[in-house]
C-alpha cells in the first residue's frame, strides 16, 4: 500500500502537530509499554532503541503521507531493522500499545479514531516495508504480504 484513504489522511493532517509535539512522551511510553512485555533478557536498551526507531519511521512517514498522500521509499528499513533485531515481535507489541498511548498522551478529548488512523498508519507502513518477510499469505484488504 502506498497511498491512503482521504479519511485517514485528514485525521492524520490534523493531529500530526500535536503527535509531534509529544513525540518524547510518546517514545518514553512506548519503551515502557515495549520493556514491561519483555519475558526473557533482552539486550540493554533494546526497548529504548526499538521505540525511538519505530516512532521515528512512523513520524517520517507520516509526514510524507500528510504532503502527499503516499508513503515514502522504505527499501532499507527491514535490512536496517533485521541488523538491530528488531522483530516482527517489536511490531507486534508496538501496534498494540500505540492507541491506548496516544490517547493518553494527547488527551482525554482527542477522539479514539484519531489515535486508530494512527495504527492504522503504522501498520500499513510496516506491510509496505517488510513485503519480502511474509509467508506468502496475501491480505485480502489490500494485497500486502502478510508478515510472520
Amino acid at each position: 500500500m502506498s497511498s491512503v484513504n482521504p479519511r485517514l489522511r485528514s485525521l492524520l493532517v490534523r493531529s500530526l502537530p500535536l503527535v509531534e509535539q509529544r513525540r518524547k512522551l510518546l517514545t518514553e511510553a512506548i519503551e515502557r509499554s515495549l520493556a514491561a512485555l519483555e519475558t526473557e533478557p533482552e539486550a540493554f536498551g533494546q526497548a529504548e532503541m526499538t521505540a525511538t526507531m519505530l516512532v521515528q519511521l512512523l513520524l517520517d512517514q507520516v509526514r510524507l503521507l500528510v504532503e502527499s498522500g503516499e508513503l515514502g521509499p522504505l527499501g532499507d528499513v527491514a535490512a536496517e531493522h533485521r541488523l538491530l533485531d528488531i522483530t516482527g515481535r517489536h511490531y507486534s507489541r508496538f501496534g498494540d500499545s500505540l492507541v491506548p498511548i496516544l490517547r493518553d498522551i494527547l488527551g482525554p478529548t482527542t477522539p479514539r479514531e484519531v489515535a486508530t488512523a494512527w495504527c492504522d498508519a503504522f501498520w500499513a507502513i510496516v506491510r509496505a516495508a517488510e513485503p519480502a518477510r511474509g509467508s506468502g499469505r496475501r491480505d485480502p484488504v489490500n494485497g500486502a504480504v502478510a508478515l510472520h
